[in-house]
């Protein structure tokens, strides 16, 4: 999201103020966990509502950020620099505590303008047309805080805010409280899911999570990148498609145990292999597995219901990159080994013989022998099986 994102639209005469129009403010503060820009309905409603002429949704108020996270909506032939306004205002003005939002405590609402600052405050909210200014500020237990301000123009004869409309306003701030606790545990979830998906992609374990007709709701980078690097699978109109059939068939039958295993109450299983052999030559792993047991007050058609997880086999992938001399570093770091030490443990990971190896080094196979024997003697292994299988289980670390 930009730091500002303004929506303009003119002014409509609301024909319902007050108690009226508060079940669609509050179905707006709701609403709005699932616009691109939160609240954005909700801002521009409330200037339609309050007749003003900005309102403003501030999700974030950061000192190390040249502008704050805003939702913002103002009339539609406003030409005023809002960011231009805010840095000024940080620059000059943020030491008042009146006109601070932090200073604010959530659940309070307070009204000011030009009359209640200094002259030289006073004159720069003149110069953006600032008659008065309703501001409230809202929190949820996470820690987040969010403030909205409603800013009326200057006009003849001066509108201040009502006790109505104070009321309006305060009577919605208990659900922008407790929507903005949704929103705020929505965008944890999102935070977990992005690690996790990380994890899976820094593994190169492919992830397909598919709905209970079989149909594909998400693919992690990981399963995207198999699958555009290898001919004989691909993802097509929702769907996974292998080119050999009797692969597919056996992917269909996987998927089908899968999400029926699934549906059923405590139901367990370990899932269902199937492998399929590129076009190019290389071995692909599959295994379809039911999706964890989800509340059965989640329901609907697209929820998730199986996952199938796939991986390259036959290229080695999680040896290529302990090869090149780029790896040796970190290898060396964590093994407590010597530079060399870990260019040779790499290359004997890989696959590589003691003379392919010092050939690949430039040494002689005499030296390579003893720096094997260091490796082995340091790590207290008996030989290049063992060492296999320690670099192995350091892959997730060492990419």
């Amino acid at each position: 999201m930009e730091a500002v994102a303004v929506l303009k639209r003119p002014v409509a005469p609301s024909p319902a103020t007050g108690a009226a129009v508060l079940p669609e403010l509050i179905g707006l503060a709701y609403e709005g966990l699932n616009e691109a820009r939160p609240w954005g309905g909700l801002a521009e409603r409330l200037r339609q509502v309050l007749a003003a002429i900005n309102v403003t949704v501030t999700l974030l108020h950061a000192e190390d950020r040249p502008t704050d996270i805003q939702v913002m909506s103002v009339e539609e032939d406003d030409d005023t620099d809002w960011l231009l306004a805010e840095r000024l205002y940080r620059e000059r003005f943020a030491h008042i505590e009146l006109v601070d939002p932090k200073s604010l405590m959530p659940g309070d609402l307070i009204v000011f303008g030009p009359e209640d600052v200094d002259a030289e405050c006073a004159a720069h909210m003149v110069s953006l047309n600032l008659a008065s200014c309703l501001r409230t500020c809202f929190a949820e237990p996470g820690g987040m805080r969010c403030w909205v301000d409603v800013i009326r123009g200057r006009t003849l004869p001066a509108r201040p805010f009502s006790a109505a409309e104070r009321e309006l306003v305060a009577a919605l701030l208990p659900h922008l409280t407790r929507a903005l606790g949704l929103y705020a545990r929505l965008k944890r979830q999102e935070a977990e899911k992005a690690i996790y998906e990380g994890c899976l992609d820094h593994l190169l374990l492919g992830c397909l999570l598919l709905d209970g007709d079989g149909r594909l709701l998400c693919a992690n980078r990981a399963a995207r990148g198999i699958v555009d690097k290898h001919r004989g699978i691909e993802l097509s109109h929702g769907r996974v498609q292998l080119q050999d059939r009797a692969a597919q068939q056996a992917l269909e039958r996987a998927i089908a145990h899968a999400v029926a295993a699934g549906a059923r109450e405590g139901g367990h299983c370990r899932g269902e292999l199937v492998r399929l052999q590129a076009r190019d030559g290389v071995l692909l792993g599959m295994l379809a597995t039911p999706a964890p047991l989800l509340d059965y007050y989640y329901q609907g058609r697209h929820v998730p219901s199986a996952i199938i997880y796939l991986s390259e086999l036959t290229e080695s992938l999680a040896m290529q990159p302990l090869a090149g001399g780029s790896a040796a570093e970190p290898i060396a770091q964590l093994l407590d080994l010597t530079r060399q030490e870990a260019r040779l443990a790499a290359l004997l990971a890989g696959g590589q013989t003691i003379s392919e190896a010092a050939g690949q080094m430039g040494i002689a196979v005499t030296a390579a022998r003893n720096y094997s024997k260091n490796i082995y003697a340091k790590l207290g292994i008996k030989g290049q099986t063992d060492l296999v299988r320690i670099l192995f289980k350091s892959f997730a670390l060492l990419r």
